[in-house]
């Protein structure tokens, strides 16, 4: 009977979010969401240099010598090069053109000067700098060398570096190249998938509490339900709700993989693959049910969702601190720092799913991470309960972390 009571709680939550249109629309987005996942690494390294044809280019205070030197380079890439007279009047030709990028000014002799200027309306057009970088400065170096009386091409020969390729060795002897910012970006979308998710069905369970406790809906159901069972049906319909999504998804993406993939010869990001996909459902449930608990904890406990998001703001901290560090731990997965994180309860899912996208940690590793993550979950599950029963009917006045605690302490 007991059973059953939870079961009606859990279908009645479950059936309350699915049905929105808000469920729906993110449910419907998810797949197209997840093929910008996979696509996005690969169309941002495929088109690195986004420079538009039509677009122009000044300069002013160059030699001829470079002037016609650039001009013949930014032909063949489509863009114009503009001569000014002087500074000034290429600063208003710049803020007044609309199809003017940038300008050059050079103040001396390039082949003497130590540095020269790009002025741009936005400063954040690499392609373009980068571009006029490695044009003029190839040619300052060439002029010095031609200057020095030295062969040119006996030089070239002389500093040509090899190029480095990184490749990642699995423990089965695989090797793969590793694109770090193909790393990054990936693991980034997938953390963000993990946190978004914990954190929107996380504050779902707490704001619905709320508002049942301050509309007295809650007393209603205390007359046929203990609190336990309360807590209970709502953290498990939630969480049936995230899990079908998370299904929907996941099914969407396996059809990439499987299907898209080898149909339009599309290359995959090493960390998209079926694994790494079962393993982001396993994080997102282990993360979900320790916040989950917490947030019905803390949303029995609230007066009103202000003092709702006043006594939530620790869990938030956990879960915004793996986000705030992604770039370091994926850079460092073997740090002590990291080790520590991937152990500690409440940020342990998404750092350890980061180790996992990086390199997969040994099976030991693994396995004392859920066994920590399991009598985290246990353990807060037990404290949330003790809360719940305490707090779902005090009505009045604002609650305090301390006064939770007395709360712990009289139970």
């Amino acid at each position: 009977m007991n059973k059953n009571k939870t079961a009606i709680i859990a279908k009645r939550e479950f059936s309350a979010i699915v049905k929105t249109r808000t469920f729906i629309i993110i449910t419907v987005l998810g797949p197209f969401l997840i093929f910008a996942l996979t696509a996005l690494p690969n169309i941002i390294n495929s088109n690195t240099e986004q420079i538009q044809k039509g677009s122009a280019i000044g300069i002013v205070g160059a030699q001829k010598e470079i002037i016609s030197m650039l001009r013949s380079v930014f032909e063949q890439k489509g863009v114009i090069l503009i001569e000014g007279e002087d500074e000034d009047s290429m600063k208003r030709m710049l803020l007044d053109e609309s199809a003017m990028q940038g300008y050059v000014a050079i103040d001396g002799d390039l082949t003497k000067i130590d540095s020269y200027s790009y002025y741009s309306k936005t400063g954040t057009d690499f392609a373009y700098s980068e571009m006029i970088n490695a044009v003029l400065g190839d040619w300052a170096i060439k002029w010095r060398i031609e200057e020095a009386g030295i062969e040119l091409e006996r030089v070239e020969n002389l500093t040509r570096r090899p190029s480095l390729e990184v490749k990642k060795l699995t423990k089965t002897g695989e090797e793969s190249n590793q694109d770090l910012y193909t790393i990054i970006i990936t693991s980034i979308a997938f953390i963000m998938l993990l946190y978004m998710s914990v954190l929107l069905y996380g504050q779902m369970i707490g704001r619905a509490i709320v508002v049942e406790k301050s509309s007295k809906i809650v007393e209603i159901l205390l007359s046929s339900a203990r609190p336990k069972q309360i807590m209970f049906g709502k953290i498990i319909g939630v969480g049936a709700a995230g899990l079908v999504q998370y299904g929907v998804w996941i099914i969407s993406a396996l059809f990439i993989i499987l299907v898209l993939s080898p149909i339009l010869s599309f290359t995959l990001p090493a960390a998209i693959n079926p694994t790494m996909l079962f393993l982001l459902v396993l994080f997102f449930l282990v993360a979900f049910l320790m916040y989950g608990a917490a947030y019905a904890a803390l949303g029995a406990a609230a007066e009103n969702e202000q003092n709702l998001g006043q006594l939530s703001w620790p869990l938030i901290v956990f879960l915004v601190i793996p986000m705030v560090m992604a770039s370091t731990i994926i850079m460092n997965p073997d740090s002590a720092f990291t080790y520590i994180l991937s152990y500690f309860p409440l940020t342990s899912p998404m750092v350890m799913f980061m180790r996992v996208l990086v390199n997969m940690p040994p099976l030991w590793e693994m396995i004392l991470c859920f066994t920590i993550l399991l009598l985290s979950i246990w353990a807060i599950v037990i404290l949330a309960a003790k809360i719940f029963r305490t707090g779902i009917l005090m009505t009045g006045k604002p609650v305090t972390f301390r006064e939770i605690i007395r709360w712990l302490k009289r139970s």
